[in-house]
């Protein structure tokens, strides 16, 4: 599967506005899909997470964050999937960070829809899912982001007639 983007990091600024969406508790599982050098997932264990899941492609982000990781003493807390984010089991996730192109929105939609349990907290950077309703938004730094609930509200459409 192609790349749904290079790595573009969330500015420092913004990571927290993941955070005042989705707050994380001891008993969430946090999983961020394209992780790279898993600065929201050191958050999340910083802010008390019981357990942060990494899925990124690039192999050179995954040795980079593992390194970070051990040097902070989170090993523990913070592991990382070296894998296409579309062949890992999602289900163990109470809340799911992203911040991936739209046609990566298009590509987890049904996988989200299927292996997201009730009430799992999905928050995406930047690009919206097409067709579900945020139960929230937040602009931070010029920058959207966007909560859902699954399983998610259809988006409301205006149909105009005639």
């Amino acid at each position: 599967m192609p790349s749904f983007i290079g790595w573009v990091p969330t500015p420092q600024e913004c990571v927290e506005a993941f955070f005042e969406l989705a707050p994380v508790y001891e008993n969430d599982i946090v999983y961020d899909l394209g992780s790279g050098d898993g600065r929201l997932l050191i958050a999340a264990a910083q802010k008390g997470t019981r357990r942060a899941v990494g899925i990124e492609l690039d192999p050179k982000r995954v040795a980079e964050a593992v390194e970070e990781v051990n040097k902070r003493g989170l090993r523990s807390k913070i592991s990382f999937m070296h894998q296409d984010i579309l062949n890992v089991d999602l289900s163990p996730a109470t809340v799911v960070f992203c911040y991936l192109f739209p046609t990566a929105s298009e590509a987890l939609k049904p996988k989200f829809e299927s292996e997201l349990q009730t009430g799992t907290r999905v928050v995406m950077e930047s690009f919206s899912i097409r067709g579900w309703e945020p139960e929230k938004t937040l602009e931070r730094g010029g920058k959207w982001f966007y909560l859902y609930y699954m399983p998610p509200k259809p988006a409301v459409s205006l149909l105009h007639a005639g």
